[in-house]
């Protein structure tokens, strides 16, 4: 296996709320490839804990290195 990855890279997009025709409530939804997981929320605030909490659970491993090829702490980079 080669070095883990240290940068976990995290992709949001917002939705109006609005798809298909239907009046709703706006939210935000972030997803991360190297993980392969997604999260929600209304605000994006609550996104931000929402992705820490998503990405902690996937590096609870007992070692996240040779589990998941992802460093224990990692860089998180979120593009909007």
């Amino acid at each position: 296996m080669g070095d883990a990855i240290d940068t976990i890279h995290v992709n949001v997009e917002y939705f109006d709320g609005r798809g298909e025709g239907n009046v709703g409530t706006p939210y935000y939804v972030a997803s991360c490839d190297e993980i392969v997981a997604v999260t929600d929320a209304q605000t994006l605030d609550e996104l931000l804990i929402n992705i820490r909490e998503m990405i902690d659970c996937f590096l609870d491993e007992p070692d996240p290195a040779a589990e998941l090829g992802i460093v224990r702490h990692p860089r998180i980079v979120a593009a909007l």
